[in-house]
């Protein structure tokens, strides 16, 4: 059985508000009748997704990534269809029907989503089993005294799913052999591991307080663990990476504080697992932290999903400063405003929270400095501690050329002009001269930077670029009529006087599809222009079919659409949505979403009433329409042409010139409107 026929995808799909969903993930604005934010599948510099509260989709505009719900969070979450429904419909509250699986449903477990399926299950099974270890009045006992000892509460324990993981080398994997769970995917998943010498495993975590790893929804991905007797080493024991968990592109407690930033517009990173439950518990909750490594690229574009600024909480040693030059090149890039805060006394958070509470946390986080501000104070004070000239020119190069190293060259002209101006002001040199030195440092053979497409290549309008006729330069390969070159008396082969010659090659199939996208899409806003006669007196369901159409996706679509409307259904753009999702169309998905906002730009931008607007896409199908028919006219007679061409008998020579009767003015083919 397939969710089509039980109703559960529509009570999903009509239960769920897109813009709340994606705006748990994106930080979204309004932008007249829509909302507008950065594209989280692709690395967007300026808002290019819209999403859409009236039609419940979303769209964008530069990598050509969109859908509906269940699309949204199967790309952003990496999630099969049967799981992106299950996720949706407890977030909704929706008890869906009982379903038994078949092949082909997009969540059979098989390929290379199927490991991450069973890491993600291994994962869970993990979790309750170090929590339920916890809270065991004799094996957990040790583990709740050290979380009694840092003030822990109870519900930090539940938030963060806090648990215990046995003092003996087998008690996972035990649990795994007696519950006959899927031991390749504990061993996948790192909590086990194979002995080296002899049969069997051994259990990754052993004798540690476990601090489960969730991802930005709240799935368990990793786990690290902190020991519990002063002898054993390493304090901390995390994870290696596997194909659910990127440790450089994880922050932990993100699942907790993704709201808080949201809302805040800024996000603070601390050190360690402990400090960010002990910010979260005194009610700083928009903390996470990275796990062991500086902030890098990858966690930058994670956090650009959510917020505008990032305060980096830190210490002044030496790994401080350290992770300061990280802060700056990510500055320097202009993919956020980072700034710095230095913790007094060298405490750490949970210390600072404990002593002066919320608002000298708060109070740290104002005097937080921009992190190129922090590095040229840093600078300022070696040069002033420089005894000699030859000193603080090497101080002064050696800044530059970490400027440059840190991607100085990747900024825009506002910030660069900017950090420039500062620079000359500290060095007591003219701003040209600087960005001469500057200009010196910057590496001749560097990579050109990729270059991001304005529009997504599969539905572009050719090299014309940006026209929106759907005609190639106001013209098609039969708007110019052939050149006779040889002389119709000569009674030779040529037969250039029958319109048989090559005329320009220029392609027309940027706006046959353009044309075609725009009859689908008007139908499924429309079903009623199904029936619509066009001009020559045939309805469009007996004038324009399926096999009409240009093979490809756009000819997929039709061909659901067309068959659904013969069938007596009405298709709406929602369910093709959800159908394809189910079926893992993705292409499909983006063409509906893009062929729709085609003909929404097609229309009137203001409102206007029901009646009106059916005119309006009544207008904009049957010029479609006819051009289609013109289009496959011409092709027709192109063939015809060409046969002649190669095979001048009488016959063909009769069909061509039949063909010329019954369709005499090919060369302009009236354009729909936009």
């Amino acid at each position: 059985m397939s969710f089509r026929d039980n109703g559960d995808k529509e009570k999903v799909q009509a239960a769920t508000d897109i813009v709340r969903l994606i705006g748990e993930q994106v930080n979204l604005r309004p932008k007249g009748k829509e909302f507008a934010g950065l594209c989280p599948f692709h690395d967007d510099k300026s808002p290019s997704m819209q999403v859409s509260p009236q039609k419940q989709i979303y769209k964008c505009f530069s990598c050509g990534a969109g859908g509906d719900a269940f699309s949204f969070v199967m790309n952003y979450h990496k999630m099969g269809f049967v799981e992106a429904l299950k996720y949706l419909a407890e977030r909704a509250g929706i008890e869906l029907t009982p379903w038994q699986g078949g092949r082909g449903q997009g969540d059979d477990g098989s390929g290379s989503g199927g490991d991450r399926k069973r890491i993600a299950a291994a994962n869970d099974l993990a979790v309750s089993f170090f929590r339920a270890l916890l809270k065991h009045e004799q094996h957990g006992a040790e583990a709740r005294a050290y979380l009694e000892r840092r003030g822990v509460s109870p519900e930090m324990v539940e938030t963060f799913g806090l648990g215990y993981a046995p003092d003996r080398w087998d008690g996972l994997v035990t649990m795994v052999r007696d519950k006959q769970w899927d031991r390749d995917a504990f061993e996948k998943a790192q909590l086990i591991r194979p002995r080296k010498t002899g049969d069997g495993d051994f259990d990754f975590l052993r004798h540690r307080l476990v601090f489960p790893i969730f991802d930005a929804i709240g799935r368990p991905v990793a786990f690290g663990g902190r020991k519990l007797r002063d002898e054993d080493e390493p304090k901390y024991l995390n994870s290696p990476e596997t194909p659910l968990f990127n440790k450089s592109a994880t922050l932990y407690g993100l699942h907790a504080a993704k709201k808080p930033i949201i809302d805040s517009k800024t996000a603070v990173i601390v050190e360690g697992y402990t400090d960010v439950i002990a910010c979260h518990q005194a009610g700083a909750r928009n903390v996470v932290a990275a796990l062991g490594t500086a902030l890098t690229a990858e966690h930058v574009r994670e956090l650009r999903r959510y917020c505008e600024q990032v305060i980096l909480v830190m210490d002044g040693d030496a790994a401080g400063q350290k992770a300061a030059d990280r802060a700056v090149e990510v500055f320097l890039t202009g993919d956020l405003d980072v700034s710095i805060a230095v913790l007094p006394g060298g405490q750490d958070p949970d210390e600072l929270l404990k002593a002066g509470g919320l608002d000298e946390w708060e109070e740290v986080l104002d005097r937080a400095e921009d992190a190129l501000a922090f590095v040229f104070a840093r600078t300022q004070a070696r040069l002033d501690a420089a005894d000699t000239v030859t000193g603080r020119q090497r101080v002064a190069e050696g800044f530059m050329n970490q400027l440059v190293e840190l991607g100085l060259t990747k900024m825009g002209e506002v910030r660069r002009a900017f950090v420039v101006g500062r620079l000359a002001g500290m060095l007591g040199m003219s701003e040209t001269a600087v960005s001469d030195q500057l200009r010196q440092r910057t590496p001749r053979n560097r990579n050109p930077r990729p270059r991001h497409f304005d529009s997504a290549p599969e539905f572009s309008e050719g090299a014309s670029g940006g026209s929106r006729s759907l005609e190639t330069d106001g013209q098609t390969a039969d708007s110019v009529a052939p050149a006779s070159t040889g002389n119709p008396e000569d009674g030779g082969e040529n037969h250039d006087d029958l319109g048989l010659a090559n005329g320009d090659s220029r392609s027309t199939l940027p706006a046959v599809e353009k044309a075609q996208r725009r009859l689908v899409a008007a139908l499924v806003r429309a079903p009623s222009l199904f029936q619509a006669t066009l001009d020559d007196g045939s309805g469009l369901d007996e004038a324009v079919s399926p096999a009409d159409f240009t093979p490809g996706p756009t000819r997929r679509l039709y061909a659901e659409v067309y068959h659904a409307l013969a069938d007596g259904r009405t298709p709406t753009l929602a369910q093709l949505l959800a159908d394809f999702a189910e079926r893992g169309e993705h292409a499909l998905i983006q063409l509906a979403t893009a062929a729709d906002h085609e003909l929404d730009q097609a229309l009137p931008p203001t409102d206007v009433d029901p009646e009106t607007t059916l005119d309006l896409m009544r207008q904009q199908l049957l010029e479609s329409a006819n051009y289609l028919i013109q289009h496959r006219r011409n092709a027709e007679a192109d063939r015809l042409r060409q046969q002649a061409m190669h095979q001048p008998d009488d016959q063909t020579l009769h069909r061509y010139l039949e063909s010329r009767r019954a369709n005499p003015s090919p060369a302009r083919v009236p354009r729909p409107r936009n």
